[in-house]
């Protein structure tokens, strides 16, 4: 988590605005999809109204089938390629190298949040919420109210101020019929 992003630190006050000023988004059910190419993971999308911005953002979840991880991330490509705001479940810890943080506290296991300073540096962080080890767990353990805390974060919600709800899209039932029927020798008297 050392590579500086350089549309970050050439904009801050853009990064600033699109992060931090409220955004709608515009779907109220998120249904997560097989993940193309990827067997294991989910994916689902929404787009993203910001009240400045114009340019196009997307709120994005991916979620394992085979292990209770998932990821919640904003992306504006037309801004920078990387997600802007990046939210982890489970994975490795990471480190903020910084020289004003003491070694021992570079490390920020997960739950946490990813993002970037002025300057473009990526860092991890907890916020309360995250620091409180048994709110931790209900969020890692379900994916509705870590989204719902990862939209507080970023002054994100549905236009009735709720929270986007996230469900696995049922696979369609195939109907095969085995025997033909002859409707013919019916009577439907």
């Amino acid at each position: 988590m050392s590579k500086v992003n350089q549309d970050v630190k050439g904009n801050p006050d853009l990064f600033k605005e699109l992060l931090s000023d409220k955004k709608y988004v515009l779907t109220n059910t998120i249904q997560l999809h097989h993940k193309i190419n990827n067997a294991v993971w989910l994916i689902g999308k929404s787009k993203v109204q910001h009240k400045n911005i114009g340019d196009e953002i997307s709120l994005i979840i991916e979620q394992s089938k085979r292990e209770s991880k998932y990821g919640i991330k904003l992306r504006c490509t037309s801004f920078t390629q990387e997600p802007f705001f990046r939210f982890d479940s489970d994975g490795p810890a990471h480190r903020n190298s910084f020289p004003d943080i003491p070694l021992e506290k570079q490390s920020v296991s997960t739950p946490h949040f990813n993002t970037f300073n002025d300057k473009g540096m990526p860092f991890a962080y907890k916020n309360e919420t995250l620091k409180k080890e048994e709110e931790a767990k209900e969020i890692v353990e379900d994916i509705n109210f870590g989204v719902s805390l990862f939209c507080m974060e970023t002054n994100t919600s549905l236009s009735d101020g709720n929270f986007p709800n996230i469900v696995e899209k049922v696979p369609e039932i195939k109907f095969e019929d085995t025997k033909l029927i002859n409707f013919d020798q019916i009577n439907f008297e």
